[in-house]
């Protein structure tokens, strides 16, 4: 038996979202600055996935066998069925995180090709951007077409979340965070590269090298599949997405989505495309 139970204010949650034939969300939502209470001492189990994306505040994750590590803002935790395992802050302290309860064939394929089988707190990669989760699991699916979409978009995030090679270039790395941190504000990248000890020519070059874009065009993707998963998981209007991802407007938006999308944003509300 494993409960999840949280002390003050939640921003949103969903729960027991429409059973699919690739899964189920049973229980997702925000806390902000509360001390999470999950009761210490024997380690529990759950006969789903657990994730857990620390925003701000600390603490530790605890398994078996004696391991305890960090857990800081930024880290993502992720617990596959069966795992023992506690995590929580010390008595008193409190933390936000993001978090959601899930299961299904979809988080059984991912598991089994090593996505999700690490038990425990990493890094978040910075391919794979909070808002973007926020954003899924703050959507009530209201069938069972929006559901799946719903899942594969978590899939796709966690798939980003996990790439095994984004911390090879610390320094890249910090970069690409703060190129997605805030879409709506300028990136002065010659500032960036300075930050970072080097040349706007090296560090283009180091980028290029680790990701396989420059830094606006991995700026300006992240974006736009940003903008796709707000298409596919919310009602909001083009206007309004342009203006929260820093578009000029929403003519520009729809300039640059069906450049990258090869559709234009209406039309893909309407029908994904499988392939994005």
């Amino acid at each position: 038996m494993y409960v999840l139970a949280m002390s003050g204010f939640c921003r949103f949650t969903i729960s027991d979202a429409e059973v699919t034939r690739i899964g189920q969300i049973s229980l997702a939502g925000e806390i902000e600055d509360q001390e999470p209470v999950l009761p210490r001492g024997t380690l529990r189990t759950c006969d789903q996935f657990v994730l857990s994306l620390v925003i701000a505040g600390e603490g530790t994750y605890e398994g078996p066998h004696g391991r305890v590590e960090p857990i800081v803002p930024g880290t993502l935790t992720i617990v596959p069925p069966q795992e023992p395992h506690w995590y929580g802050t010390r008595k008193g302290e409190r933390w936000s995180e993001l978090f959601a309860i899930f299961s299904g064939p979809l988080f059984d394929m991912l598991q089994h090709s090593d996505v999700l089988s690490h038990a425990g707190p990493r890094p978040l990669a910075p391919a794979a951007n909070r808002r973007a989760l926020g954003t899924i699991l703050g959507t009530q699916p209201r069938s069972q077409a929006a559901a799946e979409h719903q899942l594969l978009a978590l899939a796709e995030w966690l798939t980003s979340a996990f790439r095994s090679d984004f911390d090879d270039d610390p320094l890249c790395s910090r970069a690409a965070h703060r190129l997605t941190v805030d879409f709506t504000q300028r990136v002065d990248l010659q500032g960036l590269a300075g930050e970072l000890g080097l040349g706007y020519d090296a560090f283009r070059r180091r980028f290029v090298a680790e990701f396989g874009l420059s830094p606006l065009a991995y700026r300006n993707t992240r974006r736009l599949e940003t903008a796709a998963t707000q298409l596919r998981l919310t009602s909001q209007t083009t206007r309004e997405i342009a203006g929260r991802l820093g578009f000029t407007d929403e003519f520009h938006f729809s300039r640059r989505f069906r450049s990258q999308f090869g559709v234009s944003p209406s039309a893909y509300r309407k029908a994904p495309p499988a392939a994005s």
